[in-house]
């Protein structure tokens, strides 16, 4: 069968041959998720890695108080469950399905057969984790730092870099969010979010459609996010 494109172009893969790539592909069972179901839950030990093949995953944290924290989101050739390949370690987040999804899995033990066999992929896996760390530290200090204005700016250039498509009038966010998702991840209200979003419908830098925002001037938001703009 043909390897899907969003495999293809997988940083999980950067570095291997083609027969290696398949070879991994070979090993892989396939994981399909209806909108809503969880792919794994924080605190459960971690048994497979997996890889998006299409769909979207939000990821959550738990905390301390109860409260649920929108950590990132997860697309097409983006891998989730890094931690297995620590050996044994529970999942820190839980991951759910925001779209129907289709997973590529593999089994702690599959893992570290494939890992040995192909080192590389351990380097890919934790450079992957590093930058999601680096990530997470950008959005706490933009969180303790930057005005709302920036920070939605950023997050809406975030979402654009991860799943935008491009679009005639611009790049189209093609994961459906709420307004509290946004705000969740703003680090801000409902109310901030929509006000902020409204105005900037009226200025003509965005378009919102049924839950899906069409960016329609990435230079003037790349300029809010590096503004003290509320």
């Amino acid at each position: 069968m043909p390897v899907p494109p969003s495999l293809l172009r997988s940083r999980i893969f950067d570095g291997l041959t083609d027969a290696e790539r398949d070879q991994w592909l070979g090993r892989a069972t396939s994981v399909a998720l209806k909108r809503g179901e969880t792919l794994a839950r924080q605190g459960e030990p971690a048994r497979h890695f997996y890889l998006v093949e299409t769909g979207f995953l939000k990821v959550l944290q738990l905390t301390v108080e109860g409260t649920e924290l929108i950590v990132r989101f997860v697309g097409a050739g983006e891998p989730f469950g890094g931690v297995v390949a620590l050996g044994n370690a529970p999942y820190p987040v839980t991951a759910t399905a925001t779209q129907p999804s289709v997973m590529r899995a593999w089994t702690r033990e599959s893992l570290a057969t494939l890992l040995a066999a192909t080192p590389q992929v351990s380097v890919n896996i934790m450079r992957e984790m590093a930058a999601h760390m680096t990530d997470a530290l950008t959005r706490v200090r933009e969180l303790t730092t930057a005005r709302v204005g920036p920070r939605l700016a950023q997050t809406l250039l975030r979402l654009a870099r991860q799943c935008g498509e491009r679009h005639p009038e611009g790049v189209l966010i093609s994961q459906p969010l709420t307004r509290q998702e946004f705000a969740d991840l703003t680090g801000t209200t409902l109310y901030t979010v929509s006000r902020t979003l409204t105005k900037w419908e009226t200025m003509g830098l965005l378009q919102t459609r049924q839950r899906l925002v069409l960016l329609r001037s990435l230079p003037r938001l790349e300029e809010i996010a590096g503004s003290d703009e509320d």
